[in-house]
């Protein structure tokens, strides 16, 4: 079961658990230098093998 509860609705991930929560055992989420939300980025984000690239 995935203790973390990170909410995330990027279901084309690796780390998607399919309920909009990720199971990735930590995350990284940049920039440094953000000052609004859109300037934010998960850096652990992975596609899976067999998502649409779009």
């Amino acid at each position: 079961m995935n203790e973390n509860k990170v909410k995330c609705d990027v279901k084309n991930c690796v780390h998607h658990s399919g309920k909009d929560s990720c199971t990735a055992n930590c995350i990284e989420v940049g920039t440094y230098d953000a000052c609004v939300c859109g300037e934010t980025v998960c850096t652990t984000f992975e596609l899976k093998d067999n998502a649409a690239k779009g």
